[in-house]
């Protein structure tokens, strides 16, 4: 085996657009997934109440406001849309209830009847993971 003793010349060079292509690749994931948080989340004013734990992941949020309108991911739907939603998720988790997290954020200035609704429907369903978010007061 022949081995070339010529030195070397210029600099070693490292290709940089694969490494700019994943960063924009993570800027545009992170920023949709922010934009998808934020719809989940509309602007309610929760209860102020000691919560029992912090919330957890949930797959369906429905946002109550004070006129008592159903909002999930910024579009307002009516019970029969919402319970039409609920068991499509149902499905897509096997049919199994028990795997489905619901949480329900309502607007302190509002009735119950709405949420009322809500639980009597989904208790139709057999869904028993239903939580209602508060607000921790600031001690």
């Amino acid at each position: 085996m022949r081995l070339s003793k010529r030195p070397r010349t210029g600099t070693p060079s490292v290709n940089m657009t694969p490494m700019i292509d994943i960063v924009f690749l993570l800027i545009i994931f992170f920023m949709t997934v922010s934009q998808v948080s934020k719809i989940n989340r509309e602007h309610v004013d929760l209860p102020k109440l000691d919560g029992s734990a912090d919330q957890e992941s949930s797959i369906v949020t429905v946002n109550v406001t004070e006129d008592g309108d159903m909002l999930v991911s910024g579009n307002k739907v009516s019970i029969v849309q919402f319970v039409d939603l609920v068991m499509e998720q149902i499905k897509q988790l096997g049919g199994d209830p028990n795997r489905l997290t619901m949480v329900v954020r309502a607007d302190q200035r509002g009735t119950t009847t709405k949420i009322n609704e809500i639980v009597l429907a989904m208790a139709q369903l057999q869904l028993q993971r239903i939580r209602i978010a508060v607000e921790v007061p600031e001690p």
